[in-house]
């Protein structure tokens, strides 16, 4: 999940994706096939923007009623998966500068 992690944090969370999610990060290879770099590149700033809100959303209920709704927590969630799957198909597409893509976890071949 993409909620102030520490960025040591991220290798395990792409790495994490496809284990706890395969369905979606399959749908999301399925499509990248047929999209561009520039496309692939919006779908994860999209991704992560949607991320960042709903983390936001949550936070924000958590500090105005003590705890996030329901909705509010799978929301955010859903949108961390999102982001991960889509952060892991730009690597698998080499679309990452080499330094963030090494610290994903790709090889430095």
């Amino acid at each position: 999940m993409f909620q102030f992690r520490p960025f040591d944090a991220l290798p395990d969370l792409i790495d994490g994706i496809e284990a706890s999610n395969p369905w979606m990060v399959d749908r999301i290879r399925h499509a990248a096939d047929s999209l561009s770099h520039y496309e692939i590149s919006a779908h994860l700033a999209n991704a992560i923007t949607g991320a960042m809100d709903a983390t936001h959303l949550r936070r924000w209920e958590e500090s105005q009623f003590g705890e996030a709704s329901a909705d509010a927590l799978v929301d955010a969630e859903y949108h961390d998966d999102l982001a991960a799957a889509w952060s892991l198909v730009a690597a698998e597409h080499q679309l990452l500068a080499a330094g963030l893509h090494l610290a994903l976890g790709g090889s430095g071949d």
